[in-house]
């Protein structure tokens, strides 16, 4: 919908498309107005406001990027107290951390009702097995649903040979696990000695592609299911470029098992580069491949959203984290998080931002929030999910898994 039409909003427009479409404009033409009030009145030189120079925004969200000049003033102060705002909004959530210890001293017990209601709740906005993986049939070339904020936007220009890639039916769909275990990479597993606990559970997901050599006692090894940021080409495996590259790319592939390797896709409009890549490496070496299935959702993220949006969690991006806890809702009973601690410190000890950076990496507290808070609101997740580990929903493991 490119304009405001207030006369259908309840039935168009869900709140987050609202916000990102007539509160923006009506915010401009405010500012344009003060801008011009400003300047009749001779209180602003026109001098120092500069031209406001727009760029494609970098995080492949799609939509544009503001970039402020350097100017003092009104301008400036307004800038001063979005900042301040934005910390002390992000202390009130780290605030919320202090009660964290409180709450994991206690036993916990699972509550199957409060479960039941939870996913009820949730599959009420959303199918949750498209989120799983759109199949074979979903796929062909010239079109193909696309997982990203905009809605009921096609890709189009799609590869051929994916809809050989993907599954002919739903995966999961008559599939019922009574214990999963959903693994982050935060730095809180390191020394965790959580990897028997892990691998004892039914069915074990894990998230971006994590490594798992030499981390086993504290993460595990099983592998149900794996997720893969394309993005991750480019940090480690130099875009699969040389033949040495492609090689420990297949290795590692390789490494964990059988399992489904699910890709998510977030930019709009096109099929990235990194995912071309992917899938073209995939259909290459898919006789080396046969025990990894792999997945690549639909396009349910605007529902995904408004719901995440209806328990507080208000994010450009959800985090590949809340995401698999929804598959992981969608087939198991009890379900256990391990790696959720978006935080720089446990127990007055600095942790590394992921468990698998090197130990004497120092990181100021201000670069950890900031990593936390680039694409997503991780405090913020982590406080639902407290919630819901008080709730009995699911279990939230921090610190030592003690056996």
């Amino acid at each position: 919908m490119g304009t405001c039409d207030f006369s259908n909003f309840v039935t168009m427009v869900s709140p987050r498309l609202l916000r990102k479409t007539c509160f923006p404009l009506f915010g401009i033409v405010l500012l344009m107005w003060a801008i011009h009030a400003a300047l009749q009145s001779g209180t602003i030189n026109t001098a120092i406001l500069g031209p406001l120079q727009q760029d494609s925004n970098s995080n492949g969200d799609g939509g544009d990027t503001i970039k402020r000049p350097g100017f003092s003033g009104g301008a400036r102060h307004v800038q001063e107290l979005t900042d301040d705002y934005e910390e002390v909004e992000y202390s009130s959530s780290v605030q919320e951390k202090a009660d964290v210890d409180a709450i994991l001293q206690k036993p916990w017990t699972f509550n199957k009702s409060a479960a039941e209601e939870a996913r009820k709740e949730m599959f009420s906005y959303f199918n949750p097995y498209k989120i799983i993986t759109m199949t074979s049939d979903d796929a062909t070339v010239g079109q193909l649903q696309r997982f990203y904020h905009s809605k009921a936007i096609p890709m189009v220009d799609v590869p051929p040979g994916i809809s050989r890639l993907l599954p002919k039916k739903q995966l999961f769909r008559n599939t019922r696990y009574e214990t999963c275990a959903l693994v982050g990479n935060g730095g809180i597993l390191l020394n965790s000695s959580c990897g028997e606990s892990i691998d004892e559970k039914d069915f074990v997901i894990r998230c971006n592609f994590a490594e798992m050599e030499g981390f086993s006692a504290d993460v595990g090894t099983k592998t149900d299911v794996l997720t893969f940021n394309p993005s991750i080409l480019n940090r480690k495996f130099s875009k699969l470029k040389s033949s040495a590259m492609r090689t420990k790319f297949l290795k590692r592939i390789q490494s964990y098992g059988k399992y489904v390797l699910w890709v998510p896709v977030f930019t709009p409009h096109f099929l990235p580069i990194d995912v071309r890549t992917v899938l073209t490496f995939y259909e290459k070496n898919s006789n080396y491949l046969k025990d990894v299935q792999l997945a690549f959702p639909g396009n349910v993220l605007p529902e995904i959203l408004d719901f995440w949006m209806s328990k507080g969690v208000d994010e450009e991006r959800i985090s590949t984290g809340l995401l698999m806890y929804i598959i992981a809702s969608t087939i198991c009973d009890k379900i256990h998080l391990y790696g959720f601690y978006p935080f720089p410190e446990y127990n007055n000890k600095p942790i590394p931002y992921h468990y698998e950076d090197p130990v004497n990496k120092s990181m100021t507290t201000s670069e950890f929030n900031s990593n936390f808070r680039r694409f997503h609101r991780l405090p913020d997740e982590f406080v639902y999910l407290k919630k819901m580990h008080s709730a009995g929903v699911l279990q939230l493991n921090i610190g030592t898994c003690e056996r």
